[in-house]
């Protein structure tokens, strides 16, 4: 193939187009790993680009030499990380995506400097920290964001108990335990939606769109988000394919799934039926081939790409929700609606009663209250021992 002055040699220039229709250009030798061109053809960069995929060196700018990675020494924290990496089952029969995220807090703990300004890593001190210690590095995380510095003590916590079990234990004992976790500074936690902030959601994501899907889903399915953003048609079971039981309690269709937190560890199965307006949001709205939501790419969302994309539709709607304040405003309105706990603890996957009692207590003390509050009053009441209007003289008989 000749272009302009320059000649560029065929065998090795292939071309695709992807989705959209665009044109995609590639070098492709036996031998070499396949190289995307970018610059446009025809272009004196081009001929440069070409010339470099097939010398196989970079083009443009080099690439800067990745950092050489740390050096472990024995028995310091990162080596006793590595170990744990390595050998511990627990942590091995995690998902990537768990692995990922406790890599990430420990990696960037042993990345971090032991003192402001020093060469000396958190890594490289010896793996038996003392509680004042993990204190400090927790401490020292909650200055930005409160619930990393709790990751950080949860994933030490890990580590220890691991290397604390190992005969002979790699360290004495876990001194991660007697850190205590932080408390938020809302004790609430995550805001509750309101049936106000629902409704100006929907005024500005009606039905029949991806974000009133995924409110609907949200809502109505009382979910996680890691949960919501594997759900898909294959979770569906029709009415025919549940037991005559189920059919008396709910005649549509139900969803059956595990859910995602602890699926590995201590798993819960649920079966929970597909309530009409879910069904409608479902018909109406743009609900993927994989999962019932999914991104521009037609691809399942990760949890955190969900979490993102929501929190910019809830920009858009001018509400400051959250997906897990849509999944206790679930449970406020079941349990203003009369769910015991248990039915609570069924509907939301709670293994422990004072999760599902945190609002039914709630709502308990807001009936007791009401029936109580005529009980409360200002005015002034008779008292029975009030003396007569008329005197009484020392003899005790009234005068004539």
């Amino acid at each position: 193939m000749i272009i302009g002055a320059q000649v560029v040699d065929q065998k090795y220039l292939y071309e695709d187009f992807d989705r959209h229709g665009n044109r995609r250009l590639y070098f492709r030798r036996r031998g070499q790993p396949k190289v995307r061109l970018h610059e446009p053809q025809g272009s004196p960069e081009f001929y440069e680009e070409f010339a470099a995929a097939v010398a196989g060196r970079p083009y443009g700018e080099a690439k800067l030499a990745r950092p050489a990675p740390p050096r472990i020494i024995k028995e310091s924290l990162r080596w006793l990380i590595e170990e744990y990496y390595r050998k511990c089952d627990e942590f091995q029969a995690y998902d990537e995506e768990t692995k990922k995220a406790r890599r990430n807090v420990l990696t960037n703990l042993c990345a971090e400097p032991e003192v402001e300004g020093s060469d000396a890593q958190v890594g490289d001190l010896p793996c038996a920290m003392p509680e004042a210690a993990i204190k400090t590095l927790r401490d020292r995380k909650a200055v930005t964001a409160r619930d990393a510095a709790n990751a950080r003590v949860k994933a030490i916590r890990q580590v220890y108990k691991w290397a604390a079990a190992q005969k002979p234990p790699l360290i004495e004992r876990n001194t991660a335990n007697d850190v205590p976790l932080l408390k938020p500074k809302n004790s609430d936690g995550h805001h509750t939606w309101t049936i106000e902030e629902i409704e100006k959601f929907k005024v500005r994501h009606p039905i029949g769109t991806k974000p009133h899907m995924a409110l609907m889903l949200f809502l109505l399915l009382g979910q996680r988000i890691s949960d919501v953003s594997k759900l898909g048609k294959q979770h569906i079971r029709k009415a025919e394919h549940v037991s005559a039981e189920l059919r008396a309690v709910h005649p549509g269709r139900w969803l059956a799934f595990r859910q995602h937190k602890n699926r590995n560890k201590n798993p819960v199965d649920l079966i929970i039926p597909i309530l009409p307006e879910l069904e409608t949001a479902l018909a109406e709205g743009p609900a993927g081939v994989l999962t019932f939501l999914e991104s521009g790419h037609k691809k399942p969302y990760s949890t955190k790409g969900l979490g993102n994309w929501w929190a910019d539709q809830c920009i858009l709607a001018e509400v400051p929700g959250r997906a897990h304040g849509l999944r206790k405003a679930g449970a406020t309105f079941a349990a203003e609606n009369g769910a015991t706990p248990h039915q609570l603890m069924a509907i939301f996957g709670w293994r422990k009663i004072e999760q599902a009692e945190v609002y039914t207590k709630k709502v308990r003390q807001q009936r007791i209250a009401g029936a109580a509050m005529s009980m409360i009053t200002y005015g002034q009441t008779v008292n029975e021992c009030d003396p007569p209007a008329d005197k009484v003289p020392n003899s005790g008989s009234i005068s004539a």
